[in-house]
């Protein structure tokens, strides 16, 4: 499974990807969303992993412009922001699921996992 994850913070970035990868999903970070449609495009990832909070473009800018392309692939938002109206908002936009930070590695591979059925 090809992962992509967008998230601003290089230590939580790339601890996803080496944590990933040595689990044997393709993972590959990115620390801005400018250029989602393109880096999505070009990697073809099975999921994305999105923050929320990040400078440019905001994850949820990013959500609802991959929607608009018409790319369905499934997101994963990943935010500190717990508040409904955000989890909600994430959803409106086409989020397939909403996990908030801190989280268990272990849990996220799960939820990927569970994609995969």
């Amino acid at each position: 499974m090809k992962v992509l994850i967008v998230d601003d913070e290089r230590a939580i970035g790339r601890l996803i990807e080496t944590s990933l990868n040595n689990r044997g999903f393709t993972a590959r970070w990115i620390d801005r969303a400018d250029n989602i449609v393109e880096e999505v495009r070009t990697f073809s990832p099975d999921v994305i992993l999105l923050d929320i909070n990040m400078p440019g473009k905001s994850g949820f800018e990013a959500l609802k412009e991959i929607r608009e392309k018409g790319i369905n692939t499934p997101v994963i938002m990943i935010s500190i922001l717990s508040q409904d109206f955000n989890i909600d908002m994430a959803y409106d936009l086409g989020a397939t699921d909403y996990i908030t930070k801190p989280f268990s590695l272990n849990h996220l591979i799960r939820k990927l996992e569970r994609l995969l059925r």
